[in-house]
């Protein structure tokens, strides 16, 4: 079974930064903890989380990783895996402009 590379875009750095900045620091240690999980899944099984639909149905390139109120958003790119957001539910990470550089 192939191993993906990972990848963290700057957007998705300084995402993780900001929720950072606002969980507390056990939350935020068991936030890092269950990324890592989601990563080592991700290496062997990119494609196991569903892929984001625009209105209408619309089927992109990116899937999601649902853990609480956040949704890690990535894309998987011949053998890479690149996280691009980590976004909350409550912001509308359909919007254009949200994944625009992608």
């Amino acid at each position: 079974m192939a191993k993906y590379k990972i990848i963290i875009a700057n957007q998705a750095d300084e995402d993780l930064y900001r929720i950072s900045t606002y969980l507390p620091n056990n939350k935020f240690k068991e936030f890092r903890k269950a990324l890592k999980g989601k990563y080592i899944n991700l290496k062997s099984m990119p494609w196991m989380y569903p892929r984001l639909y625009y209105e209408k149905k619309t089927k992109t390139d990116f899937r999601k990783i649902v853990y609480q109120k956040y949704i890690i958003i990535y894309k998987i790119q011949k053998s890479q895996i690149t996280i691009l957001r980590m976004v909350t539910e409550k912001e509308n990470y359909l919007k254009p402009k949200l994944l625009k550089i992608y």
